[in-house]
């Protein structure tokens, strides 16, 4: 598809029954370049009224490879069309290989360029390309009790989602000569399972997931391999059914900001984007303990004002805000719920803020703590008081981390 218009360049026809669960793109550079399309499907026998049977679990799917390549045309420029009902492009997804697999293909991802790793009904398997032979070669594969989602790798790491067992990850070590073998081992796995629809690596040390119930978690991986358990440290409800993850920015990269987020260590953008099946878009921001531990105080400063107050939350839940669309077990931990953070500087007026700062000692000491360790200066003419630096500064902070979300 042409991402300006939606024109069509080049299509290829599937099987009926055959859904499209996976797609990665997997650009190969050595002395010849090639662009290969991996398509992973699940196939849906259809029901007894003749339609797809897309609710139940597909019992097989297939790997399908394309090289994505000029169409060779002598009378045709190798240029694209300008009608737009023509798929006559000049150019062409060309066959290259496929596989047939238990159950259907939800996940795949690239290692590399000599290794494509796969999530195939209930196991996670790594083949590796034949370049001169023009097929994958599986070397090797780990089983799982349920079946896999989702899929993301981090150097010779791989986090997998799971049905219901949360995330497990993996390590792939490639043979160091033609006497040993390609090896992948389990090394870590969630405590406590969740129905898990995508995951990805934040950074080297957490990996993230998602629900279908739209819990969305992150767990930290042990730095010791003896440590086999992975336990939430983040966890928060959005109330709608959650679907992707993606790591960055929806506009551009941001350029570091100097206090409210907190990068790991190989500088990589610390942003999730979560997109939902009713249209929306999540933003998640990883940020400073000191930006946590002050918002946090705010939101609890802002809860305990009371319902009469225009601070108390409508998602108020004994005390507290909640998002779950039903009643659940899992812990919402270690977040601070920026659209009600924001309501401090679009929902309240100056004399309301600085009823919210003056009524909670702890939150004023920590906003003037970090007034004082930062670059900021007051904007008031006169005099400031200290609830007035407390509330410039925490709403410089709520503004700062608004703009992050969405630039």
């Amino acid at each position: 598809l042409d991402p300006h218009d939606g024109r069509i360049h080049a299509e290829c026809k599937l099987r009926p029954g055959e859904l499209v669960h996976a797609l990665e793109t997997w650009h190969i550079h050595g002395s010849r370049s090639y662009r290969y399309i991996c398509v992973g499907t699940g196939m849906y026998p259809p029901t007894s009224d003749g339609r797809s049977g897309a609710l139940a679990r597909a019992k097989s799917g297939r790997l399908i490879i394309y090289n994505l390549k000029a169409a060779k045309r002598k009378s045709q420029p190798k240029t694209l069309t300008t009608d737009p009902n023509s798929t006559n492009s000049g150019y062409e997804l060309k066959y290259v290989w496929e596989s047939e697999r238990e159950g259907s293909v939800s996940a795949l991802a690239h290692l590399g360029d000599k290794y494509l790793v796969v999530a195939a009904g209930s196991s996670c398997l790594v083949l590796k390309l034949d370049v001169v032979q023009k097929r994958l070669i599986e070397c090797c594969e780990i089983p799982l009790r349920f079946p896999a989602t989702g899929l993301h790798v981090r150097e010779s790491d791989i986090v997998v989602g799971s049905q219901r067992e949360g995330v497990h990850v993996l390590r792939f070590t490639p043979a160091a000569s033609s006497d040993s073998y390609d090896e992948l081992r389990l090394l870590h796995s969630a405590r406590y399972g969740v129905y898990t629809t995508d995951v990805g690596y934040l950074s080297s040390d957490l990996v993230l997931g998602v629900s279908s119930d739209g819990y969305v978690y992150a767990m930290g991986i042990p730095s010791h391999l003896g440590e086999f358990a992975l336990d939430y440290i983040m966890g928060i409800h959005l109330g709608s059914e959650c679907t992707r993850i993606r790591l960055g920015s929806p506009v551009r990269r941001l350029r570091r900001p100097e206090q409210a987020l907190a990068w790991s260590a190989d500088n990589s953008d610390s942003r999730v984007l979560i997109n939902s099946v009713d249209g929306a878009l999540w933003t998640l921001l990883r940020i400073t303990d000191d930006a946590f531990v002050l918002l946090r105080q705010l939101e609890t400063a802002m809860v305990a004002m009371g319902p009469t107050h225009a601070a108390y939350p409508l998602l108020a839940v004994g005390g507290s805000i909640s998002r779950a669309r039903r009643s659940s077990k899992l812990p919402v931990v270690g977040i601070v719920d920026g659209a009600f953070s924001m309501t401090f500087i679009e929902g309240l007026t100056e004399a309301e803020q600085h009823q919210v700062v003056q009524s909670s000692p702890e939150l004023q000491r920590l906003a003037l703590q970090l007034f004082s360790n930062s670059n900021c200066q007051s904007q008031c003419r006169a005099e400031p008081d200290g609830v007035q630096i407390a509330v410039e500064y925490i709403t410089q902070l709520i503004y700062g981390l608004g703009q992050a979300c969405v630039c």
